[in-house]
């Protein structure tokens, strides 16, 4: 008696689609190619038992940045994503995180790296997504960096200290604990929400810490897992004085929405020193009524009470 042969597997059998994405690591870049494939490598070297995505945003470099994306990319076509400029939308006054890289995020949790900056341990991802999961009550994790003088060619002498699980607000959002790249951020669709309303002051990191901060624990982990490179970036505080009156008005509104009392005391320092700077500047300025720059900081100076005044109206 023959038997017949085993059915053949239908060709229209599909397979299971892949797990999406416990972490979405997002890195910004522009003309950051001397430093890129540092940054990068960083990025691809991580060591996970979950999937990961890395989406990476480059806005209009011209000194070859997208090639050195583009070469990334398709050496690791399962993991890495590109969104790739023709035209500057940062000088358009885009703010770069939210418009572009946080919406196209898939992950429960999303981290972050600008070009010039660099991940130093292959085991961050997994630390901070199992320290996440196990504590559902954390907003944001966080942990220690180094700091790399790019002009000295060396590394900083003074290290972060020791992170305390839950040190209190005040301390990390004036002590310099929370840069970029020590951020895990367990996605929050109000906070996310909040914030496109609210807006953005140069860099992210002020907005987001305060909505995330207001709605859940934040708490580190000890070891230094990435690096800042100083003196290469875009993001400082000379950046925020051109729009120094439009920052204070981003805070009152954020002010409005936080609920914690010293998150609120705490954009009240904000507010309060982009005030002083402004007046400072008259100061200096009054000797030369006639000088270009004189009559900018007048012009700054001019919505200065009507700003403290919106300030006090959100109490």
């Amino acid at each position: 008696m023959s038997t017949s042969p085993p059915p053949l597997a239908s060709p229209l059998c599909k397979m299971p689609p892949p797990p999406p994405p416990l972490v979405s690591a997002l890195c910004v870049v522009y003309n950051q190619a001397p430093y890129l494939r540092q940054c990068l490598d960083g990025l691809v070297m991580q060591e996970t038992s979950f999937p990961y995505e890395i989406i990476i945003h480059d806005d209009a470099s011209t000194d070859g940045s997208q090639d050195i994306i583009r070469e990334y990319a398709d050496r690791y076509p399962d993991r890495i994503r590109t969104i790739l400029q023709n035209e500057n939308q940062f000088s358009q006054k885009k703010e770069i995180w939210s418009t572009f890289l946080i919406p196209e995020a898939r992950g429960k949790y999303i981290t972050f790296c600008e070009g010039d900056d660099w991940w130093c341990d292959p085991h961050k991802l997994q630390r901070q997504a199992d320290f996440m999961e196990q504590n559902p009550d954390v907003s944001i994790c966080y942990h220690q960096f180094r700091e790399y003088d790019q002009n000295k060619q060396d590394f900083e002498p003074h290290d972060n200290p020791a992170p305390k699980e839950g040190l209190y607000v005040k301390q990390l959002l004036w002590g310099g604990y929370l840069h970029t790249t020590t951020l895990m951020i367990r996605v929050n669709a109000e906070a996310e929400r909040l914030r496109r309303d609210v807006g953005w002051i140069v860099s992210m990191d002020l907005v987001t810490l305060h909505l995330y901060m207001d709605r859940g624990r934040i708490a580190g982990i000890t070891g230094y897992m990435s690096v800042f490179r100083k003196n290469t970036g875009i993001w400082t505080r000379n950046a925020w004085y051109p729009n120094m009156m439009e920052n204070i008005i981003i805070l009152a509104k954020l002010r409005s929405v936080v609920q914690d009392e010293w998150l609120r005391e705490n954009i009240d320092r904000w507010m309060t020193e982009l005030k002083n700077i402004i007046v400072k500047v008259m100061h200096e300025w009054e000797g030369n009524r006639n000088s270009l720059a004189y009559r900018l900081g007048k012009t700054l100076l001019k919505p200065f009470n009507w700003a403290k005044r919106m300030a006090k109206r959100h109490p």
